[in-house]
């Protein structure tokens, strides 16, 4: 088998990832997932445990035991992390050097987070994920700015209108919104009543705005209305255009999908 080719960056992010979800991994675990020597291995949990980001352990490594919420977020983020990966570099393209940024909070929002991390392109984002800023704040190139109010331990994110108030104060040039179900004729919806004004918030404030979702969100109804499909100028999404809903590519909504598999 041979062996990838991933940045350092990219395959600690990962191990980071696989240790928050399962506690614990072995050397050889690790090489099997990552397609990595166990040199390679070695090395990285060497860095991470320089960085107190884990404990080594026999053979592998630890991580300390996590809050509940940090625990869901870790499994919530390897369900559908293809697809998330797939969207993240898909948005990349769209996002001008010195531009400012709105992002709101979640897993897929997360993915793409990491990929600006990677880039070291130089930016501006705004965002109510304490996670995500936390994330942005290892680029030396972006100025994370955490949108304050009241931290929802479910979600690991500010909300209410101190977050709202805070992001009315800013002209952003792109705002990238992740809502819990996407539709043709409903929008973009959210469980959450303030996830949703927010969002309301940030496009508009923003010059133009990109949609991003998995395909289980792709034709979803939520509880909340939150942005007409007619206010977003891009929707990504990590699957195969054809499995994007006729009525969504009938909408007329820009829709950058996820390109052919390499050879």
């Amino acid at each position: 088998m041979s062996k990838s080719k991933r940045a350092p960056g990219v395959r600690r992010a990962e191990i980071r990832r696989i240790l928050r979800s399962q506690q614990s991994a072995t050397v050889e675990e690790l090489c099997a997932l990552l397609q990595a020597s166990p040199a390679t291995i070695r090395r990285d949990l060497a860095a991470l445990a320089d960085n107190d980001e884990l404990e080594r352990s026999h053979g592998g490594a630890v991580v300390p035991l996590l809050r509940e919420a940090e625990q869901n977020f870790a499994q919530r983020e390897s369900i559908d992390a293809e697809e998330k990966q797939a969207i993240a570099e898909a948005v990349l393209p769209l996002i001008a050097p010195a531009s400012t940024l709105f992002m709101n909070d979640g897993t897929t929002v997360m993915a793409i987070a990491k990929v600006l991390v990677e880039s070291g392109i130089e930016l501006f984002v705004a965002t109510p994920a304490v996670n995500v800023a936390a994330k942005l704040s290892e680029s030396r190139a972006i100025t994370a700015c955490l949108l304050g109010g009241f931290v929802r331990q479910t979600s690991l994110a500010t909300t209410g209108p101190f977050a709202e108030a805070m992001a009315a104060q800013i002209n952003a040039d792109l705002a990238i919104i992740s809502p819990d179900g996407l539709h043709a004729e409903h929008g973009l919806t959210f469980m959450n009543a303030d996830d949703a004004s927010l969002a309301r918030r940030m496009v508009a404030q923003s010059r133009s705005i990109v949609a991003v979702a998995t395909r289980p969100k792709l034709m979803s109804v939520k509880r909340v209305a939150g942005v007409a499909l007619s206010s977003v100028d891009h929707l990504v999404c990590g699957c195969s255009r054809a499995e994007i809903p006729a009525p969504l590519t009938d909408s007329g909504v820009n829709i950058i999908s996820r390109p052919k598999e390499r050879k």
